[in-house]
This record gives C-alpha cells, sequence and structure tokens, in this order.
C-alpha cells in the first residue's frame, strides 16, 4: 500500500528588483497594467483613470532605481511575476501641493520630517492571482525594507479618495487617515470629476 503525499502548492517570493527583472520587464509590465487598468480586481482604476500605469520603458528605469527601490513578487515554482510595490523616499518624491486638511490630523503627523518618510507607490497584484495574500506580503516586505534599511519611521501612501474597500484594507494593516487631500497631478487623465487622494500614513 503506498501513501499518497500530499500536494505541494507553490508559495509566494518577494524580494528587491535587481537588473536582472529588466528580463521579464514585459510580464511585469502586464501585471502592472492588469492590476490598474483592466475591468477586474480589487486594485483597478480603469474606471476612474485613462492611460497605462506605466511604460515599459519608464519600467524599465524604475527596476535598477536605487533610490525608489522596487520589491517584487514570484511564484515560488513558476518564476511568474505577480505583483510589485515601490518604495520612494518622500524628499524625493514629486509635490502635488499642499496638503488639504479635512479633520484631524494629528501634531505628530505632520512634524515628521521628510527624509524620515516614504511613500508605497506602484503597488499592483495580477488580478487573476489575487486571494493569495500577495498584497498583504508585498506591503509588509516594503515596510520592513523602509524601516530597517531606509530608516524610515512613517509610511504614507496616497489612495484615489473614491477607493473605500481599498483605504478600509489599508486601515486593516494600520495605516490611518488623518483627512489629509491630495490633487490628481494629471487633470487631464482623471474620468470623473474631483479626483484626488486621500493620504494614508502609518508609523513604522
Amino acid at each position: 500500500m503506498t501513501t499518497q503525499r500530499p500536494e505541494q502548492k507553490s508559495t509566494v517570493a518577494v524580494r528587491l528588483a535587481t537588473a536582472d527583472d529588466i528580463a521579464h520587464v514585459e510580464a511585469i509590465h502586464k501585471v502592472v497594467n492588469r492590476a490598474y487598468r483592466s475591468e477586474g480586481g480589487w486594485t483597478t482604476e480603469a474606471h476612474l483613470v485613462k492611460e497605462e500605469r506605466i511604460t515599459v520603458d519608464e519600467l524599465k528605469e524604475a527596476l535598477v532605481d536605487k533610490v525608489n527601490p522596487i520589491l517584487l513578487a514570484f511564484d515560488s515554482e513558476t518564476n511568474e511575476p505577480l505583483g510589485t510595490i515601490q518604495l520612494e523616499p518622500a524628499e524625493h518624491y514629486p509635490d502635488f501641493g499642499e496638503y488639504k486638511k479635512e479633520g484631524y490630523a494629528s501634531t505628530h503627523t505632520e512634524s515628521v520630517p521628510k527624509d524620515q518618510q516614504v511613500f508605497l507607490g506602484l503597488f499592483s497584484v495580477d488580478p487573476a492571482q489575487q486571494s493569495r495574500g500577495i498584497g498583504r506580503k508585498l506591503v509588509e516586505a516594503a515596510l520592513a525594507h523602509a524601516r530597517e534599511n531606509m530608516k524610515r519611521t512613517q509610511c504614507v501612501v496616497y489612495v484615489l479618495y473614491m477607493r473605500a474597500e481599498l483605504i478600509k484594507w489599508y486601515n486593516k494593516l494600520g495605516f490611518i487617515d488623518y483627512g489629509e487631500k491630495v490633487n490628481f497631478p494629471d487633470s487631464s487623465r482623471i474620468v470623473q470629476e474631483d479626483t484626488h487622494f486621500s493620504v494614508l500614513r502609518l508609523p513604522l
């Protein structure tokens, strides 16, 4: 009598991007734009923002950017790219204008220097691979890298204010909305008027 071994499920591995990942740029590009611009998936913005999230050439540059590192999620068996997330030091982040405060904003939040803050960006998970915990793994790995390697004390993320389910997801990870709002930087790309970001913050 032979004992049937349980089927091993592939796992998700998260690591920093390197120059070698340019060989996979087309596949990574598809993941990002499916996540942001397809009709499916919980991160889609297709109904709110026009044009692709990032071009192939922009992604090539981003993969080797040492100032704004990207972390990639891969399937451990197939090496298929599953998701992305980028860490952007606040002192280098594009200035979209002054924050508009609506509601309470703590003095601690306002007093954290720019060089101690880091932004989360280019956060994507392949819609066909969602519900595997990939998003949480990416965020947790990014926060650990920001804290341990970049010596940051606060993480900031911009979320389109209409994305209530995504804001709620970030809330579960500990991010707090203090009522700060930021305008969308390119009005020619928005589908809906009054499209702006809610600013969420998390101490590291």
